[in-house]
């Protein structure tokens, strides 16, 4: 793939990358009809959510340390600012840096909506650069400034000539695409974009893309060890530091489906190697994951010594997990960057997944390869049910009655209440990290074991609760409202 900064935006997963939200079948059956470009992305008539990708952009763009955000939309699309606020505050606490993101909004209602808001859009904007020093301002759109054509990309444009500091467009509106993971692509698209430049000297930085650095000391101390240092995308980061990242050894990601753009684009134009194995979830994941890092810095040496230490330290231990586990069953919902992952984990503890289900597929990434989460378990577990259910809790609930498993992993919380009501114990892994390494193994597999040790709590909730479901909508196809 050719990657062409000189558009105003980036095309969306649906046409760059042949995402759908839609399937249900097996496994093989999902890899063939990728292989074959016969996988259709089909509607729903009834739907219950969705996510914005909006939100993912912003979510993206916010944790960038010393910068202002001028959001053209309605003030309620600012709901997750609190969110944001809190979130990124608390990781620069960590390693003792102040995150001063600013947020202003210009608050479009109807008048606006009829006539326009240019004028509005650039008083924000004038208003943003007086009131508050920053290293870049970042005008992002909503649904209601695509539907009236509202042109950032001229107001962009005429500040960047006023004001000394970069006035970058982002092209953001949540109803250009059903798959939210868009939000990740569009904001690594305007980082490449408008804020990374042509590498004048290499360092040892290697570019680590995560949501939230949970594990940083740990990371930073295994990067340690290859005499490298992991520059964490985007929290806690500034406009300079991006702005080097064509500089670092090579580029990896916490989450397949994160960062495919990124990690592809810095491959390509200024080649930085971009390491595209699975991540490193579970034992194998772990293993694969840091020999390939080892391979592109020419230091597999160091690479056996860390898996030699790991597996001394928790492999026992992990094992015996597994014969605690034998003959139990799951059922697991994600993003595609983790249920994939995550199948492959619960499988060496011992626990055999019944379905998988995932929000979006992805029938490739950017370097026109089908993902590699995906692939890695086609022959290991070729007739594992799949199901692309779009964050739609009918579906879910529907595939969850039918399979009655011992167990539920989730990575996003919105499913979590109506699944415990049913009885069935829940693992929200939220954080990204749960699975990562032995040690992360080790201790996600003691978390279900305390959840099967005890159930009085989800089965006391089966008792005294009911889910919103008929019995009619259980005993349907999950499928049926998709056309």
């Amino acid at each position: 793939m050719s990657f062409d900064l000189s558009n105003s935006e980036i095309a969306m997963r649906e046409s760059r990358l042949k995402s759908v939200v839609s399937f249900n079948g097996d496994i093989k059956s999902l890899i063939q009809k990728t292989r074959d470009c016969s996988i259709k992305n089909c509607e729903r008539c009834f739907t219950q959510n969705n996510t914005c990708l909006s939100i993912m952009v912003m979510d993206q763009i916010s944790s960038i340390r010393n910068i202002t955000i001028v959001y053209h939309t309605p003030v309620g699309c600012e709901a997750f600012v609190p969110r944001w606020n809190a979130l990124y505050t608390s990781i620069c606490n960590r390693t003792n840096r102040e995150w001063n993101t600013k947020y202003l909004c210009t608050n479009l209602n109807e008048s606006d909506t009829v006539f326009g808001a240019a004028n509005k859009l650039k008083q924000t904007v004038q208003l943003a650069y007086d009131r508050y020093p920053s290293d870049a301002i970042f005008i992002c759109t909503g649904c209601v400034t695509g539907i009236i054509g509202e042109d950032i990309d001229a107001v962009a444009e005429e500040y960047n000539k006023k004001l000394p500091i970069p006035v970058i467009p982002v092209h953001c509106e949540g109803i250009k695409s059903k798959v939210w993971a868009t939000g990740f692509d569009i904001s690594d698209y305007i980082i490449m974009k408008y804020i990374v430049k042509p590498p004048k000297q290499k360092r040892n930085i290697i570019n680590f893309k995560n949501f939230e650095e949970k594990i940083r000391p740990y990371i930073t101390k295994i990067f340690k060890r290859f005499d490298a240092e992991p520059f964490f995308l985007y929290a806690n980061s500034t406009i300079e530091e991006l702005s080097r990242m064509s500089e670092s050894l090579a580029t990896v990601s916490s989450c397949g489906a994160l960062s495919p753009y990124l990690g592809n684009a810095l491959e390509q134009l200024y080649g930085v190697p971009y390491v595209k194995t699975i991540n490193g979830n579970g034992i194998e994941g772990f293993d694969t994951w840091l020999r390939d890092i080892a391979r592109i810095l020419h230091k597999e040496d160091i690479a056996e010594e860390i898996i030699k230490e790991e597996r001394e330290k928790y492999l026992s231990k992990i094992l015996e997990f597994k014969k605690q586990f034998t003959g139990k069953t799951a059922v697991v919902a994600a993003g595609p960057g983790f249920t994939y992952e995550a199948v492959r984990v619960l499988n060496e503890i011992g626990i055999t997944v019944k379905a998988a289900l995932s929000w979006h597929h992805d029938s490739k990434y950017d370097d026109q390869e089908i993902p590699e989460t995906l692939t890695h378990i086609e022959e290991s577990h070729s007739d594992l049910k799949v199901s692309i259910i779009d964050l739609q809790n009918h579906e879910l609930l529907n595939i969850l009655n039918r399979e009655k498993p011992d167990l539920y992993i989730v990575r996003h919380p919105g499913t979590r209440p109506f699944v415990t009501k049913m009885g069935i114990p829940v693992v929200q892994f939220t954080d990204e990290y749960e699975m990562f390494g032995y040690e992360g193994v080790y201790n996600f597999a003691r978390k279900i074991s305390d959840l099967f040790t005890n159930k009085s709590f989800t089965e006391g909730l089966k008792k005294h609760c009911k889910i919103p479901y008929t019995s009619w909508w259980l005993e349907q196809p999950s499928d049926n409202f998709v056309m």
